[in-house]
């Protein structure tokens, strides 16, 4: 039987050696035979002489672990790099419909003629980062909203068409936090003990008379943020404005001091009574009297302002804590207000013509920002 022929495979550190040695002597222009070295380091004059055709680059690495030359090992992929290309522009250009499509009808929707099962559709997909997840909901808009949204957008653009023209505009609008007697309570237990009867709150909710709330206004705008105002309206448990308290509470000592230290800028407002959207009437007068140039926002259009995205930080705050003082409530807010940073606020401020032509597009649907 012919002895089998088997070829000897130097190591990486040994073509390294080769390589460095040779280098070092033509650098210093010491006279050599490389046949010596070949010897010398105990590998053939062939091997040798490839060991030195291999670009430095690959630093004596075997070739698959380079990216300097294609990939030769294992099976190749089902889907290719373009597939993938054409399934990522197929989701991003076909809206909502687009994302609904199941793994395995996928590469068929997006045009590609490959038998593969969802689940290889799913493990190629990670490289997109894409994933499947449940969908966010957002509100419904009524026909007759939407009207009003499309005639909003158009004129605010038309008003505003760039985002720097937003810059001068601040954002004003008012957040309640309410809690009862029984708030969350959080209580130690094992993960199989869910149910047990140590671990449940019987819990009642309070009667409207027993329901505590804290009202609070505030305002944003590019490289703007103010404090927070808290306000208490006699008489009125749910914290609606009302024209004195807004009149009196403010604008006289906040939007008047800004006003007063030569401040310039556009008061954003919601489309609310408390704020003066009648002709005749307090609020009206002392806009009127200080020279506020203002106008009101769309109704039910939480994604024209960057100050509905800016109470989710307080939001967040007092909803992950389970005491309900009246003074913590407030302690929260404050410490989530000061989380809201100010790039962030600028980054609002700079996309609304963006939703605004979004809104547009969607003929005055909601453009989930």
């Amino acid at each position: 039987m012919a002895q089998e022929i088997r070829q000897k495979q130097y190591t990486t550190p040994k073509k390294v050696r080769i390589q460095g040695a040779i280098d070092f002597l033509e650098a210093k222009g010491i006279p050599h035979h490389k046949n010596d070295i070949f010897r010398f380091y105990g590998a053939s004059r062939r091997s040798g002489w490839r060991a030195l055709a291999e670009p430095r680059e690959l630093d004596g690495r075997r070739l698959g672990h380079t990216i300097l030359r294609p990939e030769q090992r294992g099976r190749p992929r089902k889907l290719s790099a373009s597939d993938l290309a054409v399934i990522e522009r197929f989701i991003d250009n076909n809206g909502f419909d687009g994302r609904m499509v199941p793994w395995a009808g996928l590469p068929a929707a997006a045009g590609l003629d490959v038998d593969v099962c969802g689940e290889t559709v799913r493990r190629a997909v990670k490289d997109l980062n894409l994933r499947m997840c449940v969908a966010c909901e957002k509100k419904y808009t009524s026909p007759r909203l939407r009207e009003r949204r499309v005639d909003y957008a158009r004129v605010m653009l038309e008003r505003y068409p760039d985002p720097a023209d937003w810059r001068h505009i601040r954002f004003s609008d008012e957040c309640h936090f309410g809690w009862g007697p029984q708030g969350k309570v959080w209580v130690i237990r094992r993960p199989w003990e869910r149910q047990c009867p140590d671990c449940l709150l019987e819990k009642e909710m309070p009667a409207e008379k027993d329901l505590k709330r804290r009202h609070c206004w505030a305002a944003v705008g590019y490289d703007f943020k103010s404090s927070l105002t808290w306000y208490d309206v006699p008489g009125n448990s749910n914290g609606k404005m009302s024209m004195q308290i807004y009149r009196y509470h403010i604008l006289e000592p906040i939007v008047g001091g800004w006003l007063r230290e030569g401040q310039s800028f556009v008061l954003e407002e919601d489309n609310d009574s408390g704020h003066g959207t009648s002709k005749s009437n307090i609020v009206r007068t002392w806009k009127k009297a200080n020279g506020l140039d203002y106008f009101f926002n769309c109704a039910s259009s939480p994604d024209f302002s960057p100050i509905e995205k800016a109470w989710q930080g307080p939001k967040e705050y007092v909803k992950k804590r389970p005491c309900w003082e009246d003074d913590l409530v407030k302690e929260l807010a404050e410490e989530g207000w000061a989380a809201v940073k100010q790039e962030t606020i600028n980054g609002w401020v700079d996309k609304i013509p963006q939703i605004l032509k979004e809104c547009l597009e969607l003929e005055g649907g909601m453009t989930g920002n």
